[in-house]
């Protein structure tokens, strides 16, 4: 038997329904909307989820996709699929929650006796994220980039890898993408979130996956590939049968050691650059002028050699925030000679 909350589903069966989480002062609830599949015979446990930033749905479009198509019936074990995790950010548009001004994917494990976005973390992450072998977890660049890659999680030591960390080498390669990247220790300050779900033995994958103002374009497109991804991690989960799709046979690993700040003046962003290109030192990654009159207002150089990955902004460009992410190639992965299977 399968349970979420008060969810539940049997052996070869489908349910959906809502995890009830937390209400804020005034009584509003955020419930979580939770599809479970059971597969008709034993096997690992795969979570999917989407929009835990409430404005990227690739995710969400691609695991409503895959939960129609999937037959209990033909699967080895079990499937929790979330398409929105925050549902205030997503009705609005944003990435967090403006209830709290709080972004839930940086609080897990959350905490009972926090603000509503704190105690739907914590109920989040005992009822789902603890029970799952895998997870994947998709974001995307919203309406500020373009973005293909799985992202991952530094290992602590690449010449001694713990069991998760030699599984999620498998994973990310096996998603099907030409590129995946990781970033050092303390790029974007400590993460907690990745400790907690390490401690419960879950071995998660980002995906970082379309957006920007190409949507129309790419959408479709970046839609199929991420349902791809998922039928592909089923499969080497054992859960399913067939051949994996992919890209092409190799998978390029970048080390993400490299971010673009704003400078400390708002204005109109001019990207220099487009998504792959490879930079060196002081190449002209952008510029920042005047909306109104078109003057300079500053320029922002490259500060190392490396591989644009995500890029990209909201325009008028305010506040700190960082505006392009460039990459050093780490190694690069062949699926042809990797053994692409998981037991768990």
């Amino acid at each position: 038997m399968l349970k979420v909350g008060n969810l539940s589903a049997a052996a070869g069966e489908k349910t959906f329904g809502y995890l009830e989480t937390a209400a804020s002062r005034s009584g509003m609830r955020l419930d979580i909307p939770v599809h479970l599949i059971a597969g008709a015979q034993p096997g690992p446990t795969l979570m999917v989820q989407g929009a835990i930033h409430g404005a990227e749905i690739i995710g969400s479009i691609a695991i409503l996709d895959l939960v129609e198509k999937l037959d209990p019936a033909v699967i080895s074990g079990n499937i929790i699929a979330v398409p929105v995790v925050n549902r205030a950010g997503f009705e609005l548009g944003e990435r967090g929650s403006r209830v709290d001004a709080k972004d839930i994917s940086r609080l897990l494990p959350g905490k009972a006796d926090g603000s509503i976005s704190d105690q739907t973390a914590y109920i989040y992450f005992k009822e789902t994220i603890s029970q799952a072998d895998v997870l994947i977890d998709f974001h995307a660049g919203a309406r500020t980039a373009y973005e293909r890659y799985v992202l991952f999680s530094a290992e602590d030591d690449p010449d001694n890898l713990t069991q998760l960390e030699k599984n999620r080498r498998v994973l990310v390669v096996a998603f099907g993408l030409d590129q995946a990247a990781f970033f050092p220790p303390g790029t974007f300050g400590a993460n907690t979130a990745k400790k907690a779900i390490e401690e419960v033995n879950t071995c998660q994958i980002t995906l970082e996956f379309g957006g920007g103002a190409g949507w129309f374009k790419n959408g479709e497109d970046n839609v199929r590939d991420a349902e791809r991804g998922i039928w592909n991690i089923m499969k080497v989960m054992g859960m399913i049968e067939g051949e994996l799709e992919s890209d092409g046979p190799l998978c390029t690993v970048y080390n993400a050691g490299v971010v673009i700040w704003k400078p400390a003046v708002d204005g109109l962003f001019i990207r220099d650059r487009k998504f792959k290109d490879a930079l060196t030192v002081g190449d002209s990654y952008g510029r920042l002028v005047d909306p109104y009159t078109g003057d300079l207002l500053a320029e922002m150089p490259t500060p190392k050699d490396g591989i644009v990955i995500p890029s990209g902004q909201e325009w008028p460009t305010v506040g700190a925030t960082s505006i392009g992410i460039l990459g050093s190639i780490d190694r690069v992965d062949d699926r042809r000679s990797m053994d692409m299977s998981l037991r768990f």
